[in-house]
């Protein structure tokens, strides 16, 4: 049976062990990069990415949507409004995502004149 000098020995030493251990090991200074990305830039434009693809799905998928709901009208002239206005919509946000990629080309294309680097 341990004596209380021997388990006190003991817990001491199971408990600050792995510190003197892992105190040894160089560690380089800083916070490393939890991302990819090397610059803001280059994390921004791939967030753009992501969004103009999942907007273009969107946006395909309620054009299929607003096709049926004119199928599914059958010349109700108040679903027939509403499927026109959805197309107009559809449109109107398939023209905004058609606006954010060209202004992205756009800021591209100027970053890239005065010398930093941007992906596309």
């Amino acid at each position: 049976m341990l004596t209380k000098i021997q388990s006190a020995l003991f817990l001491f030493l199971y408990a600050f062990f792995p510190v003197t251990v892992t105190a040894q090991v160089a560690r380089p200074l800083g916070l490393p990069n939890p991302i990819k990305y090397k610059t803001i830039n280059e994390f921004l434009l791939a967030i753009l990415n992501i969004v103009v693809q999942m907007g273009v799905v969107v946006v395909v998928f309620f054009l299929v949507y607003a096709g049926f709901q004119f199928v599914t009208a059958q010349g109700n002239t108040e679903k027939i409004q509403k499927a026109k206005s959805m197309l107009v919509w559809v449109v109107v946000g398939a023209f905004v995502i058609l606006g954010v990629y060209v202004i992205r080309a756009a800021i591209c294309g100027t970053l890239r004149q005065i010398g930093v680097s941007c992906s596309i």
